[in-house]
């Protein structure tokens, strides 16, 4: 399976699987399948209707979906389209920053030009970064989630309900913070103690009081910590 280093704006290094060409394939297959599905039950209901749709409205009705469906979906699903969700795969940047607009735009752009020839799924088996052409323009690749869905999703879970909070301060870490912490503790790469502890010392300056516990119990106390503060 190939793996893709990507870089944190904290400066801790993350490994993570890249999305095989069959799971993009499958998200793909999947996405055709909405959008032809659509298309279909428009033309269906103008035949049931026996409505005489302007040609006009015909090209918006059916066009702007097939047309910007991904750009759409990939911008409101923080880069899943439906296919993607599906799958259990997303688009992350290189750098380890939030993908925007202009990386988003940059892969919708050249999507046709991947389409051609099948351009796209070549680029991609030779690439080594998991990337078409579109990701290599915008720096970003696709990412499988499937390794670390189950710690992220059931941290909340976990903890029980006189949990007693050692770092008060703890609710002040932002969204971002908290979220880079369960990525660096659900990560199941080689480099993973690495990350753990280059990520602790970058908090532990904040939360000298307990700088006793190891590396990992240190990460682990502060997000239950968070967690427990702010959903309270």
């Amino acid at each position: 399976m190939e793996t893709v280093h990507i870089e944190t704006t904290h400066n801790v290094a993350l490994h993570y699987e890249v999305a095989t060409i069959v799971d993009r394939g499958i998200a793909v297959v999947i996405d055709w399948l909405l959008l032809a599905g659509w298309t279909i039950a428009l033309v269906m209901l103008a035949n049931k209707l026996d409505v005489n749709v302007p040609e006009w409205l015909s090209i918006i009705a059916i066009g702007f979906p097939w047309t910007f469906y991904h750009l759409i979906s990939e911008l409101w699903f923080d880069g899943q389209s439906l296919g993607k969700r599906a799958r259990n795969i997303k688009v992350a940047r290189l750098d380890g920053g939030q993908p925007g607009i202009g990386n988003y735009l940059l892969r919708w752009v050249l999507r046709l030009v991947d389409s051609m020839f099948f351009l796209g799924a070549v680029v991609i088996l030779f690439n080594g970064k998991g990337q078409r052409l579109g990701d290599i323009a915008a720096g970003t690749t696709v990412i499988s989630l499937k390794q670390r869905l189950s710690l992220s999703d059931t941290l909340l879970m976990e903890l029980p309900e006189d949990h007693q909070v050692t770092f008060p301060e703890a609710m002040r870490l932002s969204d971002a913070q908290a979220r880079l912490i369960k990525e660096v503790l659900a990560n199941t790469s080689q480099a993973r103690n690495k990350a753990i502890d280059a990520l602790s010392q970058r908090f532990r300056p904040e939360f000298s009081l307990h700088a006793e516990l190891p590396p990992e119990a240190f990460l682990r106390t502060l997000l239950a910590d968070h967690i427990f503060l702010t959903s309270r």
